[in-house]
């Protein structure tokens, strides 16, 4: 049978979990606007009778329970979201990495310019353009225009020239600005979010052990989580860990992940990078290859807790194991050349990173080069007359950075004419030579390859010279509006991603308003319900038995 004052422990239990649900209802509403919080519950459950747990113990009579038991704070998350939302935010942050480097690179090679009779805006092509203004001055002179001349026709090709190094220029510098925002400010980030989600593990464990809440802390640490799941793929897992006296407190580790989720394994079946294991924590590193490849490669230290360094043994990764993530863009932008890193051991084309659109400009700036000073040569061994050089700047030969005209080309140094003049025939004004040059730049077909004459040579464009002067830009703007595009529907993944986790872990004032007048109804009822037992024992205590005393 209960005791007389059960009822009394039963309204207390009431008016104290009343109490606590009022508490994190005003600790949600306070938090509503602020980031990263996650909404908040008291976990309550009911008290079981007591039991003297003996075969000859009284059953008898009616038997209630204890009250209510608020025995925790727990916070409304979905792991399963928090995981899907890590892996999305890393494609996302590849992509928008790619994005934004590979869309200013379409100001190396156009311009916008605006009519002065309108307002209409149209786009110029700087190297197409410059070509075909070489190419009419060449056709003025064919033609008997008298404005026509050959120092007019050497400027026009200077400029072509000019262009091609200001375009080579402009993407080294693009290169150097990646690996600058790489270096400077993206490792960094990654550094400081792995060492601070180290330090908030120790804080979260000490909380725990000492019986207190963790759950704003916890907040704080997703947070950096979410934000480190931008920079590359990572797997989040917590265990349990007893820390003596029956008491057990949660930590947790972060390993590099692959595109799935799943932690990146060694032979022995084991999460291969530890990023953070409770307090200890990696840290990344980039670096360049000292050759004329000038690749970038990523490093992993071993974890570090307090000044020590431990398993480092595993720190060392490759660049194909951050498989996403911003780091991973930055990777691909500075290293990866599309066709042109096709060759026996690579069969299929990579990335078109920077690196491709420079080898693309020194191809080009090769096969024109090649293509002129081979007719404007008078005889069928090493060109006797060469329109473009590269001044000896380069052992590589003629690239875009170095393409210059030839310092022999002075006032008369074009071959106009290779006929042979009949016996008082006048070839003065013979041209020939000249239209073979604009056939070869408007007409005839050439098939541009990624190593010319070498073993391996991929060929990736079929068409004229002043086709494939047009495809840079066009080739550049379709990767951009390929990556744009994969990067919009990306963005879009993970707003609905997090829209389905907002649903769960954010705060609504409605749901929280009607949570007020809940619980402070319960709060009212059990007071009621107290003084009710309170009045009760009053009656017990002071008028029972009082019939028949003198």
């Amino acid at each position: 049978m209960s005791s007389t004052f059960d009822g009394l422990f039963i309204a207390r239990s009431g008016v104290r979990a009343a109490r606590a649900s009022l508490n994190i209802t005003g600790q949600n509403i306070t938090n509503s606007t602020t980031p990263g919080y996650t909404r908040q519950r008291v976990d309550q459950a009911a008290v079981t009778p007591p039991s003297t747990n003996s075969f000859y113990s009284w059953a008898g009579g009616a038997v209630s329970g204890q009250g209510a038991d608020a025995y925790d704070t727990s916070q409304l998350r979905d792991a399963f979201l928090d995981g899907e939302y890590r892996l999305q935010n890393a494609l996302g942050g590849e992509s928008s990495a790619l994005a934004a480097a590979l869309e200013p690179l379409e100001d190396i090679f156009t311009y916008t310019t605006t009519a002065d009779s309108s307002d209409e805006v149209s786009t110029v092509d700087v190297l197409s353009n410059e070509l075909s203004n070489l190419i009419s001055q060449m056709q003025n002179l064919t033609s008997g225009k008298s404005d026509a001349s050959e120092s007019v026709i050497r400027d026009a090709a200077d400029q072509l020239a000019k262009k091609f190094n200001i375009a080579a220029k402009g993407l080294e510098t693009a290169r150097e600005q990646q690996y600058d925002a790489l270096s400077e400010h993206a490792v960094p980030q990654v550094n400081e979010l792995l060492s601070g989600i180290a330090a908030l593990n120790g804080q979260i464990k000490n909380a725990e052990v000492s019986g207190g809440s963790a759950l704003e802390l916890r907040d704080q640490r997703n947070l950096k989580l979410d934000e480190l799941s931008q920079y590359m793929d990572i797997r989040v897992e917590e265990t349990e860990v007893d820390v003596g006296s029956g008491k057990t407190v949660h930590e947790l580790n972060v390993y590099l992940a692959d595109k799935d989720g799943n932690a990146l394994e060694d032979g022995d079946g084991n999460p291969e990078f530890t990023l953070v294991s409770n307090k200890k924590y990696a840290q990344v590193s980039v670096f360049q290859d000292a050759d004329a490849k000038a690749l970038t490669h990523a490093r992993l230290s071993g974890l570090t807790e307090d000044g020590e360094t431990f398993d480092t043994a595993k720190a060392e990764f490759q660049n194909a194991d951050l498989q996403s993530g911003s780091l991973a863009g930055y990777l691909k932008l500075l290293n990866e050349n599309g066709e042109y890193d096709i060759s026996d051991t690579q069969t299929t084309a990579t990335f078109r990173g920077i690196g491709y659109y420079s080898k693309l400009l020194d191809t080009l700036a090769q096969t024109f080069a090649t293509t002129m000073n081979g007719l404007n040569s008078t005889t069928d061994a090493q060109p006797d007359k060469p329109l473009f050089t590269s001044n000896g700047f380069s052992a590589d030969g003629i690239t875009a950075r170095n393409l210059q005209i030839s310092s022999d080309w002075t006032s008369v140094y074009l071959t106009m004419s290779k006929d042979s003049a009949n016996a008082g025939d006048d070839t003065s004004t013979s041209y020939s030579n000249i239209t073979n040059m604009i056939t070869a730049l408007t007409s005839d077909e050439y098939t541009l390859e990624t190593k010319p004459g070498e073993e391996g040579s991929d060929p990736f464009f079929t068409g004229t010279i002043q086709k494939a002067f047009m495809n840079v830009p066009t080739s550049l703007a379709r990767s951009v509006a390929g990556v744009k595009s994969t990067d919009a529907d990306n963005a879009n993944r993970l707003d609905d991603i997090d829209t389905s986790r907002q649903s769960i872990s954010s705060v609504s004032i409605d749901d929280e308003a009607v949570s007020l007048v809940q619980y402070n109804q319960a709060l009212t009822a059990a007071a009621r319900f107290m003084t009710a037992v309170d009045e009760c024992l009053q009656t017990i205590i002071s008028s029972m038995g009082v019939a028949g005393r003198g």
